[in-house]
């Protein structure tokens, strides 16, 4: 692949939000294990621990989309795939990563505006109080990265660069 600016902005994009994902995900088990620890040694269980947890799987799973979109790493029927020809491949592949891209471009978008919403409101989280619309905001710049791998990859298609 040639070196464009923008592609090189969204692999880097792509990294840097795969290192926080792995580190919600770490932070996931390490919680989980200490309050089991916690309500074994001492019979009481860390203080909203099932609510950081679940921002946390949240957080993993939305920043490390644009990742798994990059290392084909998501689910994908290839049976009836791999028999079209390549031109046909390329005609499917172009119109779906497109209509992803347009799909996953207006989620971004609405997460945005509902996390407009939630600071307006001044809207947090049950247990510790946490804001929500921080949390929102997050999950639609990993989402807007997601949209972006896709865009990025549409465009390779018909470059011809991949």
């Amino acid at each position: 692949m040639k070196n464009y600016r923008i592609s090189d902005l969204i692999n880097g994009l792509e990294e840097l939000l795969k290192k926080i994902a792995a580190a919600c995900l770490i932070g996931m088990a390490l919680l989980t294990g200490a309050d089991i620890v916690s309500r074994g040694v001492f019979n009481t269980p860390i203080f909203g621990v099932e609510e950081i947890v679940a921002i946390l799987a949240v957080m993993t799973t939305g920043l490390a989309l644009g990742y798994a979109q990059s290392q084909k790493a998501n689910i994908g029927v290839e049976f009836i795939y791999s028999k079209l020809s390549l031109q046909a491949r390329c005609i499917v592949k172009g119109f779906t990563t497109l209509t992803s891209a347009i799909l996953f471009s207006v989620v971004t978008w609405r997460l945005y505006l509902y996390g407009c919403t939630m600071r307006e409101a001044e809207e947090v989280s049950m247990t510790l109080e946490l804001p929500t619309d921080l949390i929102i905001f997050a999950l639609a710049f990993g989402f807007g990265c997601f949209t972006l791998t896709l865009l990025k990859e549409f465009i390779l298609l018909f470059t011809g660069e991949k």
